[in-house]
């Protein structure tokens, strides 16, 4: 018996040591790991063998996130600023000791950049999974200038910025200077991309600390005003909650347009408070709608993240559930071959659906969903009409139509539903028109058609005012079309299908674009070329897959119209692999951009 209670002893006694050789208990013990060092030219690089934390100096780092931040002419940052100068010293902080000097801050706007800090607050936390634990008093105040009070989010507005940071008998005082309140959130954005955690790599005992470089001098602004994400929540409906991620990984990345995509054809989740009906009859479920409020406050989320949403109704093709119970309440056939059997003669894929436009309680309808989107986006609204592939099938199997075509003297030709096309989007502007200036704006804005057989180069002049439509080309890059458009001056997003169409790959003979790929491509640098947007369509996602399948790639898409860099993705490879793990560190489930190895030894794999 007590041969067992000494062999019981020594296996605690064995135990205990075990333990407080992991967790550094013991001041003398310290767990061999290992460190990586910023090497010119190539990037961090593990070491050869596992080390004592003890031995790292100089630019060596036990954390690889550390050695990012630091490492190389932009060190971690993304997307990458115009100019960068960085110390590859670093200095240890602590939220606590944080604090926001707003001093310079218009009145007016100062609410909202309040609101800005607290997110980058929240941001630091994250990257030690919520809880810093080692604890420091250097005291950190950043000092926010913004020069106008104008808290507008549209394509004129001004998002430069400039920030310097400098540590100085132990405090540090970081100056973000801009001319708005946007500037200065992509400023507070890269600040919180000048920090990393420092945590040593698979320690059973949690011990998280935050480095901030210790001086740095950056001035940037976006080569593009248009940098967008585009979700569509009809085909799958996507949570809101989703949705927030999705936004705060655009903020990260310093995209600046949610297109939400919020209607099709297959169902109608966004409720209208005049049109009930809407989501009654085209949402999947009760629970699986977007209420008036929600979209308010997801509208205010985004933009305090500088984020501009764009709401989409899609029409008038695409439109078909949430618009068939026209006949029950006496208004008539609101959209016609509404879920039609037949439907590879009558629409792109199922469910068919197109608004019917020779009805006039159809425009009267319209007119009470645009008054609720007028009313619940901030001014100036910018809308997206829509716009794509009408098929003239459908509309020529509606006698209803035909016969309003005969009235009109419009032909059954391809020409007269091109008429009766470019008639829908006039009435339409209108309409929309009329409500913006109810809902207080004075002067027409533009609005966003998708590309189509209406915005041919032969044709668009002829239907298409080029001051009030912007036309997003999804064309692939080979077709002319966007230099066309240019050419007859025309403003344009573009989202080369493909190359920045996420969901390509996953479906029939579509080709699958890498994030290398998609970084690759280049849009002309001319004053109509607004910006370009990354496009994911829900037919094959919802929302347990939506992160990989959107990150990193969307953040590929956010540096080239950021940035739009000469250097090609084997020198932005390291700065991603920084990225995806902030992003994995406020949530987001990026997808892995190579095996472990690779990103530990940066320019080895290339």
């Amino acid at each position: 018996m007590f041969g067992r209670w000494v062999v019981l002893s020594l296996v605690l006694l064995h135990l205990v040591l075990c333990n407080e050789e992991k967790t550094g208990d013991s001041p003398n013990v310290y767990e061999p790991s290992w460190v990586f060092k910023c090497v010119v030219d190539e990037g961090c690089q593990r070491s050869n063998s596992p080390q004592p934390a003890t031995n790292a100096s100089g630019l060596v780092f036990e954390s690889l996130e550390v050695c990012r931040t630091v490492c190389g002419r932009f060190g971690g940052l993304w997307p990458r600023p115009v100019t960068a100068a960085l110390s590859t010293q670093t200095v240890q902080i602590h939220p606590n000791y944080l604090r926001y000097d707003l001093i310079d801050v218009p009145v007016e706007a100062r609410e909202m950049v309040v609101q800005m800090t607290h997110v980058a607050s929240g941001n630091l936390v994250d990257e030690c999974d919520g809880n810093v634990t080692e604890l420091v008093d250097t005291r950190v105040v950043v000092y926010i200038t913004v020069k106008t009070a104008n808290t507008d989010l549209t394509w004129d507005t001004d998002e430069q910025y400039m920030l310097d940071v400098q540590t100085k008998d132990g405090s540090v005082a970081v100056h973000i200077v801009a001319e708005t309140v946007y500037g200065a959130r992509h400023g507070l954005e890269t600040f919180t991309q000048l920090v990393a955690p420092n945590k040593p790599p698979f320690s059973d005992n949690y011990k998280c600390s935050l480095r901030l470089v210790s001086g740095a001098k950056i001035r940037d602004r976006p080569v593009y005003k248009h940098r967008g994400l585009v979700l569509d929540t009809s085909r799958n409906f996507i949570p809101i909650d989703d949705i927030r991620r999705t936004i705060d990984g655009m903020a990260a990345s310093k995209m600046n347009v949610f297109h939400w995509h919020v209607t099709d054809s297959h169902s109608f989740p966004f409720e209208s408070t005049r049109v009930p009906q809407f989501t009654r009859y085209g949402a999947y479920s009760p629970y699986e709608i977007y209420t008036a409020e929600e979209v308010r406050e997801l509208i205010n989320y985004a933009k305090v993240r500088g984020v501009r949403v764009v709401v989409e109704i899609d029409a008038p093709a695409h439109s078909g559930n949430g618009w068939q119970w026209g006949k029950e309440y006496g208004f008539g056939d609101l959209a016609v071959c509404v879920n039609a059997k037949e439907w590879r003669r009558l629409c792109i894929q199922p469910p068919c659906g197109q608004l019917n436009p020779a009805n006039p309680e159809m425009y009267r309808v319209l007119r009470d969903l645009y008054r609720d989107i007028a009313e619940a986006l901030p001014k100036p609204a910018l809308f997206h009409m829509g716009g794509d592939e009408v098929f003239f099938g459908c509309w020529n199997a509606s006698e209803e139509i035909t016969s309003y075509m005969k009235e009109k003297g419009y032909d059954t030709t391809v020409e007269g539903f091109i008429k009766l096309w470019a008639e829908f989007h006039q009435k339409a502007l209108e309409i929309w028109d009329e409500e913006m200036i109810a809902a207080g704006t004075v002067n027409p804005q533009p609005v966003m058609l998708w590309s189509s057989e209406l915005t041919q180069a032969h044709r668009i002049s002829k239907y298409l005012n080029k001051e009030r439509y912007v036309i997003e080309v999804w064309e692939p890059i080979s077709s002319p079309l966007l230099t066309q458009l240019l050419r007859l001056g025309f403003r344009v997003v573009s989202v080369p299908k493909d190359i920045w169409y996420l969901d390509h790959g996953f479906w029939g003979t579509t080709k699958y674009s890498n994030w290398r790929r998609m970084y690759s491509h280049m849009l002309p640098r001319e004053p109509n070329v607004l910006g370009g947007e990354v496009a994911m369509w829900s037919e094959y996602v919802d929302a347990q897959a939506l992160d990989t399948r959107v990150w990193p790639r969307a953040a590929a898409v956010a540096e080239r119209l950021w940035a739009d860099p000469a250097p090609g993705a084997a020198a932005a490879e390291p700065r991603l692999q920084r990225h995806r793990l902030r992003l994995a560190a406020r949530g987001l489930r990026s997808d892995v951009l190579s095996p472990a190895w690779c990103a530990q030894h940066d320019s080895h794999c290339l």
